[in-house]
Parts: C-alpha cells; structure tokens; sequence
C-alpha cells in the first residue's frame, strides 16, 4: 500500500473514531460487551510472557464461521508441533465464546482497532512471532506494523470472490494493496490464488479448503430425526437461509406435499435475529413450524413436521439423516453458504445460482452429481422431486456428494506445513 494513501486511510479511521466510540460505548451499556472487550479492541489484549523456546502464532478470525476453520487448523498445528503456543483474536461475540472453546489455545481476544496506537499495544502484549489471517482480512496498520516488527504476516484459507476482488483491484491502482505486504497466502482455490496474485502479493499457494477437514460433530447419531420428526419421514434441512429464501422453500415444501404427506422441513435461518421474520415467511405460505427452542423439551413429533431451528451451533449436525439439503444465500446474491456441512453426511444439496463464496465447491458437487443448481426460486419443487421421488438415485447423489469431501481432505495438513514453515526465522 503507497504511503500517501496508508496515512490517508489512517486519518480516515481517526476522523470517524468519535462515532465508533459512540457505537461501542452502547454495546457496552446494553451488555452486548463488556469493559474488558472494550479495552481489548483498543489493543489491551492479554499480556502474555515471552513463548521462550517455542513460537507464538496468533490467528486472527473474524467470526463464529471463520473460528470453526481455525479450530481445525488449531489441531492440525498441534499435532505437527505440540508446543507451538497458538492465540486467537476476532470481532464478534459469538466468534469470541467459539475461541475459548477450542482446545490447545493460550488466549483469546478481541481484534485490537486498526488505529495504530490500538495495534502496537496489542503486538506489544501478545509478542506473536507470526500472524496468520483467515480468509479475508486484510487490515493496513496490522499488516505493516506487524511486518515492521519483523513479524511475518499471511493470509489462510485465502478466498477473494469476483465482486471482493473487483473492489480490492479498483482500489489497488490507485493506493497499492495490503495484499503487498503480505508474506505469504494459503489459498483455498486456484481462482483466490490468482487474485491475490494481481493484488500484488507474493509466495501464493494452493493448500486447499480447511472446510473440507472439519470433523464431524461430537454426539453425532440423530441429526434431522432427532429434531421432531418420526422415523418415516423424508425431511429436507434448509441452511443458513436469507430473507426471501424461507417462502420459497416453503412455497416448494407445500406443493410437494401433495405426493409426498410424509415431507418435513427443518429450516435454520442464517442469522437467529431473523428467527420471528422466518417464521413468519413459513406461516404466510401456509405451514406450521414450531420453534425447537421450545419444542425440544416436548419430546413428541412436530404436529406440521416443521421445525425452525433457532439454536446457535446444531446446523452442522441436523444435516445427519435428512433426505436432502437446501443451501441457503444461493437464491439471493449473497454467494451462498458452505455445503460441505451436508455433503460429508452423504446428503445432496439443491442451491440456487449465487454460490461464488464456495464456488469450486459447488462446481464440483454439480459436476459429479452431488448437487442440484436451479436458477430461481420457481425451480426448487422440481429439484427436490427429483430425489424425492427416487431414493436410489438420490442415494447415488449423497454418495457422490461425500466422494467430493473425501477427495479434497487435507488442507489443514498443507496450510499448517505453510504456517510453521512461515515460523522458521532467525530468533
């Protein structure tokens, strides 16, 4: 990044800093955070004492989505190198709970502000002897001031889609890229390694997608028909649903039901905020979904065989049993959600054309016939007859879908290989 544009970007940050101030100083009043957080994210991370013999790798993971993909890389570096000492920064709360939950973790913290000042105290406190941000998170200050402290900074499961890079690129010629500055990328795919190439960053590896290695999850044996369903039931899990997507599953589900009374629908919004407007898409096209919050203390069926799912954590398992999956933010152009999490239990998916986000993923399960990609809401019914109506063919589908997962498993091995390499300098 050019340096008239680095002290731009800064007195940016410090221009609007009196609103940020204000923004957080109400989370703090309504509890969303507390003081504790609020000094972290101004750089009072942790002070930790010197790693002594070891490295200290600090991962940095903006939320509840991308700490799962640092909890398997987390295991990966620690079976390489037991006593590598690991912390673990984000930005959202959830993210946060996520982070102290992950075994072989020193600490965990807030992302410091990319305020200067904010950064220096939490590089200062923290002393990491690497940085490795996932995904997408490419934060000017962190960035250089890491390197300037002879801190090697890369990015991990590195992904940029074709709307992210078209702005980053705008933005590159005319200020220079973080991406320069980087000493390293672990790509997911070969699409995000090329881009990040022509942001100017350098040594761009494909390891792979760190999503393919998640395990599956602990106590799993139930899934969908532990959720309100009986034993007979074809059930169809909708994921990480956006607004819109609800009526148009529901329009489907309604409509198959005419040959199918049996079908059930067990649908998880993206975000538990939506959880009232969901239901009320359902209710609007005519189904009676009950919420699992309540109905799981019930311990009988769901009368409609609809189920709203609005606990966080219980997606990645639901998916176990279901008859087929609907990936949401594909109907809408948000680049849809991650349909690994259905695929590695053998269950085909149906998603609609804005997939960009898992778009390798997706190609592959639509080329070896894991998965179904419609055009619009309107062709969801068909797709899901598809399978419904043929259970072989739609056990040949979850077949295929699981192949997709097993052959492109060990990206955590790859990427954990680029990281400690990263690590090997001079002390």
């Amino acid at each position: 990044m050019k340096p008239a544009a680095h002290a731009l970007y800064t007195a940016a940050l410090y221009l609007f800093s009196p609103a940020l101030a204000v923004y957080y100083a109400f989370k703090v009043r309504k509890r969303r955070m507390g003081f504790a957080g609020m000094a972290e994210r101004f750089g009072g991370a942790p002070a930790l004492p010197p790693a002594g013999g070891e490295s200290r790798l600090w991962l940095h993971a903006v939320s509840l989505g991308e700490m799962g993909v640092a909890a398997i890389l987390v295991r990966a570096l620690k079976e390489k190198r037991p006593g590598l000492r690991i912390v673990l920064s984000t930005v959202t709360e959830t993210g946060r709970e996520a982070a102290f939950r992950i075994p072989g973790v020193e600490a965990a913290f807030y992302l410091p502000f990319d305020f200067p000042f904010a950064v220096r105290r939490a590089l200062g406190r923290v002393r990491p002897d690497g940085l490795a941000l996932i995904e997408t998170e490419l934060w000017p200050n962190l960035i250089r001031l890491a390197g300037e402290g002879g801190i090697p900074v890369a990015v991990v499961n590195g992904r940029l889609s074709e709307r992210s890079f078209r702005g980053h690129r705008r933005f590159a010629a005319l200020a220079g890229s973080p991406a320069e500055e980087l000493s390293g990328v672990a790509a997911r795919e070969e699409r995000d390694a090329r881009r990040f190439e022509a942001l100017g960053a350098r040594r761009v590896l494909v390891t792979g997608n760190l999503k393919y290695d998640a395990p599956l999850p602990a106590g799993s044996g139930a899934g969908a028909r532990s959720h309100g369903f009986e034993a007979g039931d074809a059930v169809i899990v909708a994921g990480s649903t956006h607004p819109g997507e609800e009526a148009a599953v529901a329009k489907a589900v309604r409509a198959l039901r005419s040959r199918h009374p049996s079908l059930g629908l067990l649908l998880a919004p993206r975000r538990l905020q939506r959880a009232d407007e969901a239901e009320a898409a359902l209710r609007a096209e005519g189904l009676t979904p009950v919420r699992w919050s309540a109905w799981s203390k019930e311990g009988r069926p769901a009368p409609d065989r609809v189920v709203l799912l609005d606990v966080m954590g219980k997606l990645a398992g639901a998916y176990e049993g279901a008859a087929l999956a609907f990936i949401g933010g594909s109907l809408i152009p948000h680049g849809g959600q991650n349909p690994i999490e259905a695929a590695r239990w053998g269950v085909p998916a149906v998603f609609g054309p804005h997939m960009q986000n898992f778009a390798e993923v997706a190609e592959a399960l639509v080329r070896q016939g894991g998965a179904i990609q419609v055009e619009g809401p309107f062709a969801l019914e068909m797709a899901f007859e598809t399978w419904l109506s043929d259970p072989a063919a739609r056990a040949r589908a979850g077949g295929a879908a699981r192949d997709v997962v097993e052959a492109n498993q060990g990206a955590a091995a790859r990427t954990a290989d680029f990281l400690l390499r990263l690590l090997e300098k001079p002390r």
